[in-house]
């Protein structure tokens, strides 16, 4: 009995770390494209609040794209009158894992967690002073 309960442990404990494994693979495909940054939302209390974006805001976008085997990224900003001033981060070597990536912003190690909310939506989770107040913040980015 003690053996087929071992058994039956261990094959649960393997199935569970392989389905992890391939939800991190999963996850790092699902980036690979571009993405528009839509919606700005933080935590004030317990409700949600929208935090209207700036014009050059809604033209910000990230960039995912597989090099070799690695996931590169580039954030992409306007700027200006119209918001004519493009600009980018750059070429970035990004590390995604289940619930973050990790990348060097200039000589700054980050890493922002996300939740993956739909197909073709997620959300970058982040705290911030907004209005005083050190506060969660969601940006939510749309595949383009």
């Amino acid at each position: 009995m003690k053996t087929l309960l071992l058994a039956f442990l261990l094959c649960a404990l393997t199935f569970n770390c392989q389905s992890q494994k391939n939800i991190s693979k999963t996850n790092k495909n699902y980036f690979i494209g571009n993405w528009i940054l839509k919606e700005r939302n933080y935590m004030d209390g317990n409700s949600k609040k929208s935090y209207p974006l700036q014009e050059c805001e809604k033209k910000y976008s990230l960039v995912f794209e597989k090099s070799n085997n690695n996931i590169i990224l580039t954030k992409n900003y306007a700027a200006g009158k119209d918001c004519k001033l493009k600009s980018n981060s750059g070429k970035i070597s990004i590390i995604i894992e289940e619930s973050s990536f990790s990348y060097l912003d200039l000589d700054l190690k980050r890493k922002d967690q996300y939740k993956i909310l739909s197909k073709n939506k997620f959300s970058i989770l982040y705290s911030e002073i907004l209005d005083g107040k050190v506060r969660e913040i969601e940006d939510l980015y749309e595949r383009q």
